[in-house]
């Protein structure tokens, strides 16, 4: 069989039986989408790779990859199985830390994600007390959007994360940290430079140049909602 093609018939089991390294395998193709990328990535010979995509598709009973002599695309069954794939390996990586901590043993890293606005604050005092706390620790820091941080909190692939509030937050905790305040930049044209004070409703009628609407806290949200006759027109 061609590697690119998926087997032409599946044999559903009984009970399914697959390897932690399957995943890994399975989940470097996935974020790839090039089996060659992907090989080289895990160190391991491209034919070698494919023969253990193919086996865990044999295993599950499904395609996991649409091949093409031109891309590599996951099928649907695919995007579900990496959702689960990343979860799993993500449980499997912080309960073996969990474990050696338990044993005795330090934590040897810890996964944080950021909004940009953390970095320049508070995210640098963090840092400095863990490594002095926590010196053998391995720190691997990403930054994104408050929605993705979250996301990638469920999915396990970051231990914590350091976000704007928002109002839905599900199962995760959070505390409040830190408090930020809103600046308002005006030309000296505009008649709001001269007020010692301005209100929400005083810029009801201004063009605002602001953060993307996804990244808006809920508080955010809320007053915009209430005091700006357009989406274009938040704070």
């Amino acid at each position: 069989m061609r590697e690119g093609h998926a087997p032409p018939y599946w044999h559903r089991r009984e009970h399914t039986f697959l390897e932690l390294r399957q995943l890994s395998y399975f989940k470097a193709v996935a974020e790839e989408l090039h089996f060659g990328r992907a090989a080289t990535k895990m160190r391991i010979a491209q034919p070698a790779l494919s023969n253990h995509v193919i086996s865990l598709e044999k295993e599950l009973g499904c395609a996991l990859f649409i091949r093409s002599t031109r891309k590599v695309e996951l099928t649907r069954a695919g995007e579900t199985f990496y959702e689960r794939c990343v979860r799993i390996l993500s449980d499997v990586d912080l309960t073996t830390e969990l474990t050696r901590a338990a044993g005795g043993s330090r934590i040897r890293q810890i996964r944080i994600g950021t909004v940009y606005p953390a970095t320049m604050g508070m995210l640098p005092t963090f840092l400095a007390k863990i490594a002095r706390k926590f010196p053998d620790v391995r720190i691997h820091i990403s930054s994104g959007n408050t929605g993705d941080i979250i996301r990638s909190l469920e999915s396990g692939q970051i231990n914590l994360g350091f976000i704007r509030p928002v109002e839905n937050i599900g199962c995760l905790r959070f505390c409040s940290i830190a408090h930020e305040r809103y600046h308002l930049a005006v030309a000296h044209s505009n008649p709001l430079a001269s007020r010692e004070e301005i209100t929400i409703d005083d810029l009801r009628d201004q063009k605002i140049i602001a953060f993307n609407r996804q990244n808006l806290s809920f508080t955010c949200r809320l007053q915009s909602a209430t005091s700006m006759r357009s989406s274009r027109n938040t704070i």
